[in-house]
């Protein structure tokens, strides 16, 4: 069956709902009820939920609500791996025909395509690269429609397929779901989860599965996007939480302890002959459950048995039938065991009393494990820990308070960025308003634009931001405008037209928001990018939003973007301005390199931040840091280094260079220092002890030497 209706399709799905949709459910069913480009071409990044959306049109005609409109429309979802199973080019082509003849005929069809990039590459591997044309004609005449779902990486290469594609297709771009509606089809799926894996599910368990995995986007095999990657977590938390208890009901290990902790002898006693029957009585309950299962592998076994001995049977009768076995068998014989043998029959018989003790044993098995499971419920903690264990990320820095995240964010930041105080309070203040506030403003997040000399903590700040707020520096995506100086560096950002070299490729910035719709965005050195590229950014710094080159729109309101400029470096370098000087003269380049509309975007210049020049006294807080990070590093091999303050003082005086900024002593340290403490662990690999380094002031070089514990 090449052709699969619609109510057959939605009875593969018996537990099937679609909630927290309804909104694109009732969108695309204008677009079928349209008297133009009423055909459909869903697009989605993997794991968002297309295929459900579509399944939600049929199961809508069962509403009383529903308009007759969509009523009348005949779905049918095409089985494309049957019909390319043959490899038969001929063939393929003839039983297409006959579905394009079948949906023509049938008033008001509709065809589904689930995996349209997938259709197309075994038409063609099949010599039958026509197939979409096909599709086309048909739509272009009004005998039917045609619903291509296709994932986002592949969209790119279905739109080429053929020319008229976007002037017969709708483009409707399937969104990740968010806040309620995300928290609604998670909480569905889940009580299919808990079903299936016959444990509760606490409310608390599907809110942290649902913030782990829209803070931390990788997508460490979780999927492509929200609800698969939340619904996906729940689901691993479940098993290792299922294997986990399975082998020590949490009671046991509760009451151990609770024993443990209790310093009253009496409690004590209680407690122990508590976990005793505890104990006695899990014991005895796996045991029944063992039973179970083996009594069904046994009686699986013996049955396969008997079907084999059938199959010999008949075989043996059929090699040795004679004139008189295959004579017209009497009444009797056909009321006893119709035209089977007696052996045959008595078999089957057999077969069907193990069936029925199957089923009894297997219902037996059922109700044993739903007592096993009885006081099981899968919480928070457990995601946590199931979360820490895909990501490496330690449990406890998952269980941070954000509420407290926010509160500590200056004080976490000025342990990162040194001698700028103002600017750590007013970015941390500027943050904890983009995630309190509620007052509804276009445009990202935040948006910043920094200035100041190399190596004072521009890039710095960018890195800390994305740890501290969403947890991990991989949270940050960087862009180098560099790359961007040409004409056609639009086109990179946001894709190629079509017929251009590169469209199938899309935008790389597009591409980038899309697949990571929150984090932190580092325009680094943008006075390099081509002046075209600050039409894009104009957008972005307005309205947060953004529309690739095949008409998506890319949401930027999640989304932190620093800039960086090098402009006024010669005024930031010149000792003999004050800070307030340099950033004047900088300002004034500034306004004369960039239109006014741009800068007027970073919060009517409340976020162009002037970083100032460190002094030699923050430098050396920064080689502290330095060193305190080698000793932390090396203690587990029982190695320290010690580098007194004078010393510390001394090595910055000499080797602080304004032009190289905060970025050239550590620069030495790892180039100067680090490799003799390596060196010494690779010959004395068992040594323990300290590493001395004193600061020779006549060759400006280190003199280390080692103290062995």
């Amino acid at each position: 069956m090449y052709l699969i209706r619609g109510r057959e399709y939605l009875a593969k799905h018996p537990n099937y709902s679609l909630v927290g949709r309804e909104n694109d459910l009732e969108r695309i069913s204008s677009i079928l009820i349209r008297r133009s480009s009423n055909s459909l071409l869903l697009s989605g990044p993997n794991g968002v939920g297309t295929s459900w959306l579509t399944l939600g049109l049929q199961a809508a005609k069962a509403n009383i609500d529903t308009p007759f409109d969509l009523i009348v429309k005949k779905l049918f979802w095409l089985n494309t791996d049957a019909l390319f199973s043959s490899g038969d080019s001929a063939k393929i082509n003839n039983e297409f025909q006959n579905i394009l003849k079948k949906l023509t005929q049938t008033s008001e069809s509709v065809l589904i395509i689930s995996d349209t990039a997938n259709f197309l590459e075994a038409a063609n591997n099949t010599g039958n690269a026509h197939f979409i044309n096909a599709l086309n004609n048909a739509d272009k005449l009004d005998n039917f429609q045609v619903i291509l779902e296709v994932r986002d990486e592949k969209l790119s290469s279905v739109l080429k397929a053929s020319t008229n594609m976007s002037e017969l297709y709708t483009l409707y771009d399937v969104k990740e779901p968010t806040g309620d509606n995300l928290n609604a089809i998670v909480t569905n799926v889940s009580k299919q989860l808990a079903m299936y894996h016959k444990i509760n599910i606490d409310i608390s368990a599907i809110d942290e599965a649902i913030h782990l995995t829209s803070k931390y986007r990788d997508s460490l095999g979780l999927g492509g996007a929200q609800p698969q990657r939340a619904i996906s977590l729940l689901d691993r938390a479940l098993a290792s939480y299922r294997q986990f208890t399975h082998k020590q009901h949490p009671k046991i290990a509760e009451l151990t302890a609770l024993i443990a902790k209790t310093t009253d002898e009496t409690a004590r006693l209680e407690l122990q002959h508590q976990l005793k029957q505890w104990q006695q009585d899990w014991q005895e309950l796996k045991a029944e459950i063992s039973k179970t299962y083996q009594y069904q592998r046994d009686a699986e076994s013996l049955r396969f048995k008997l079907q084999d001995e059938i199959t010999a049977l008949q075989e043996e009768e059929k090699n040795n039938q004679t004139a008189e076995s295959s004579s017209i068998k009497t009444f009797a014989q056909l009321t006893a065991g119709g035209f089977d043998s007696p052996a045959i029959t008595e078999l089957k018989e057999k077969i069907r009393q193990i069936d029925s003790e199957i089923s009894q044993n297997n219902e037996r098995h059922n109700q044993l494990v739903m007592l096993a499971n009885k006081d099981l419920r899968l919480m928070r903690q457990n995601v946590i820990s199931e979360f820490s264990q895909i990501s490496g990320i330690a449990a406890n820095k998952l269980d941070e308070n954000e509420v407290e995240n926010l509160i500590n964010l200056e004080k976490n930041l000025l342990t990162r960025i040194y001698g700028q105080d103002s600017i750590v309070k007013h970015v941390a203040n500027a943050v904890k308003v983009s995630k309190v506030d509620t007052i509804d403003e276009a445009g990202p997040a935040i948006s910043y634009l920094f200035l100041g000399p190399s190596g004072v903590g521009k890039t710095e700040m960018a890195k800390a931001l994305a740890q501290y707020v969403y947890g991990d520096e991989k949270s940050l995506v960087r862009f180098d405008m560099s790359e961007y100086m040409e004409k056609h560096a639009v086109a990179k950002l946001i894709g190629a037209p079509p017929g251009y070299e590169g469209f199938e490729a899309g935008g790389i910035l597009t591409n980038s928001v899309r697949k990571r719709p929150v984090g932190v965005y580092l325009f680094d050195e943008i006075e390099k990018a081509h002046p075209d590229v600050f039409n894009i950014f104009l957008q972005i710094l307005s309205d947060g939003r953004l529309t690739d080159n095949v008409g998506r729109t890319v949401d930027f309101s999640d989304i932190m973007i620093i800039m960086t400029s090098n402009i006024g470096q010669q005024y930031y370098l010149n000792t003999e301005l004050s800070d307030d000087n340099a950033k004047e003269l900088a300002s004034s380049e500034l306004n004369n390199t960039y239109r006014s509309e741009l800068l007027n975007r970073f919060n009517g210049r409340e976020n162009i931040l002037h970083f100032k020049r460190l002094p030699l006294t923050v430098i050396e807080r920064i080689i502290r840091r330095e060193i305190t990070k080698l000793n932390q590093s090396y203690q587990a091999r029982g190695l320290s280094i010690e580098m007194n303050d004078s010393c510390i003082s001394a090595f910055c005086y000499d080797h602080y260079d304004l032009i190289r900024g905060a970025r050239g002593l550590p620069g030495y340290i790892k180039t100067n220092i680090r490799p003799i403490i390596v060196n010494h662990i690779l010959h004395h690999p068992n040594d323990t002890g300290r590493f001395n380094a004193l600061y020779n002031k006549d060759s400006h070089k280190f003199e280390i030497t080692f103290s062995p514990n």
